[in-house]
């Protein structure tokens, strides 16, 4: 066997990769543009994890550790066409031995260190990489026999939901001593998913139960369970690899693929969209800005916004002294597949009381405002023939609801988007799943075309499951001093100014 000489110099895309490459989390993913390097960062890191691995002294005094890694992904010509081409720019199907017969190996023996005084290897690594492909067959038989000590699954939206639970019991058995074993990982590389598909829960929601134990945890040690990386977008400043690209590079794709504004969104910006078809309706929105963990800051009003009816919803908001918008939480019965459930008045303000008990516990009448879509005083949708449906809210969460300002679309709307049009003026906390969904595009206008072909005179909202949510903080946002004046481009009205409202003319003398 060839020893294939180490290490390669390979330009590192950014701080992001970096920061990916030193992660030992047990799963880490890298979310990235097309062209960002994210799929050779991945391999490297497959290739890191290898060189991690502990070893034993052989009778000529070299430090000989093994290690043996797995690449999965949909179908082998996919390997071939896209996976291989970033492999081999690492190590060249020249180097070691390759086999292209399925699944396609790659041995090779890697130089980790040298003697000083004879300038031999005195510490290698016997290196196997497998790739193999799911093709037609269940998970469960295309990872059957794998002991690897840690796989990378390639463009991991394109896989099967159920993968990462079958990898989570075949990594750590890379077939050497378990007492050698160092750092077993599961890497994830792909493009912004859709924000239904199962790794954008995955990542972004860290929905991780299915391979949570107390075992795997209790060996992680000091290690993370999950750790996420997500690239600038190709078109932002601080966009990665973009010293390894030509000129150009985003914009040329972003016109060509003009049309295919979901393409753009997700593989030349970076940014999670709904599946769906139908513009969003917060554009603005973006994840990386926007969502953060937000604390309750007591000294403030609270201000809980309610959309009526059998999906109805809670939004719980504060204005910071800047007037900036930020949503705590979100008050939403959901299934536990993740669908909206139907909730009638009395236990959507069990849910209210609740949050309010659970994550604002030292609430006190004075401190929040309460408001609801005007049409909830006249509502009849509600089971049980709850029909006073504020009545029974209010009775429940002990706290008076007021009407929101208007039902106006133009200015609920607008109340959202003067928030997130401002530089730090929009935020929203991490818990609030379903809400983060509804901003991604889950929220969005009907498709433009009508069945007959013609495109429609103006826009409208489509009702979907995240409608309720989204319009619960819209009322909850036309709370504050000068909003609603602001939306409508009226001047504001200044502390101490007075004004007239009947027809005597004050300057007209008696």
């Amino acid at each position: 066997m060839k020893i294939a000489p180490e290490i390669r110099r390979l330009n590192s895309p950014g701080p992001i990769s970096d920061a990916f490459l030193r992660s030992r989390a047990f799963v880490k993913i890298i979310i990235g543009p097309v062209g960002s390097g994210k799929t050779m960062t991945a391999l490297r890191a497959l290739r890191q994890v290898g060189q991690k691995q502990g070893g034993a002294m052989n009778p000529n005094g070299v430090y000989v550790r093994k290690a043996r890694v797995g690449v999965i992904r949909e179908t082998y010509p996919n390997i071939e066409k896209n996976t291989l081409p970033s492999w081999f720019d690492i190590h060249p199907q020249s180097e070691g031995r390759f086999t292209f017969k399925a699944p396609f190996t790659h041995k090779l023996t890697l130089i980790l260190g040298l003697d000083p005084k004879t300038g031999k290897p005195n510490d290698i690594c016997e290196f196997e990489v497998e790739f193999r492909a799911i093709g037609d067959r269940s998970v469960e038989e295309a990872c059957r026999g794998w002991q690897v000590v840690a796989v990378m699954v390639d463009e991991a939206d394109l896989q099967p939901p159920e993968l990462l639970a079958f990898l989570s019991g075949r990594v750590g058995r890379g077939g050497i001593d378990t007492s050698l074993m160092v750092d077993p990982q599961i890497i994830l590389s792909l493009n912004a998913p859709y924000i239904d598909n199962w790794v954008y829960g995955l990542a972004i929601e860290k929905n991780i139960g299915e391979i949570v134990d107390q075992k795997l945890l209790d060996a992680l040690g000091d290690r993370e369970l999950l750790e996420v990386f997500i690239q600038p977008g190709g078109r932002e400043p601080v966009a990665e690899n973009l010293h390894n690209l030509p000129a150009g590079y985003y914009d040329i794709q972003a016109a060509l693929n003009k049309h295919r504004p979901d393409y753009v969104a997700r593989m030349i910006d970076n940014k999670f969209v709904p599946m769906q078809h139908g513009q969003p309706v917060n554009p603005q929105f973006d994840y990386q800005e926007h969502v953060r963990k937000l604390e309750w800051d007591p000294s403030r009003q609270l201000t809980i916004g309610l959309d009526q009816g059998l999906n109805a919803a809670g939004a719980f908001t504060q204005r910071t002294p800047e007037s900036g918008l930020r949503t705590l939480r979100e008050a939403v019965m959901l299934r536990e597949d993740g669908s909206l459930a139907k909730v009638g008045a009395r236990a959507f303000g069990q849910l209210l009381r609740f949050t309010i008990n659970e994550h604002f516990p030292e609430l006190r009448p004075h401190m929040v405002r309460v408001v609801a879509d005007p049409a909830a005083w006249s509502a009849s949708d509600n089971e049980d023939t709850q029909r006073d449906w504020v009545r029974m809210v209010k009775k429940e969460i002990g706290l008076p609801i007021a009407k929101a300002r208007t039902n106006k679309p133009a200015l609920r709307n607008g109340a959202i988007w003067q928030a997130m049009d401002m530089r730090g003026g929009y935020a929203i906390d991490e818990s609030c799943k379903h809400l983060i969904r509804g901003h991604l595009g889950g929220y969005r206008y009907m498709k433009a075309n009508m069945s007959d072909g013609e495109k429609r005179g103006h826009l409208r909202i489509a009702d979907t499951a995240y409608t309720h949510i989204c319009d619960a903080e819209q009322y909850a946002a036309m709370e504050g001093d000068s909003i609603i004046s602001d939306l409508r481009g009226l001047p504001r009205i200044q502390p101490g100014m007075m004004q007239n409202d009947s027809d005597f003319d004050v300057f007209g003398g008696v």
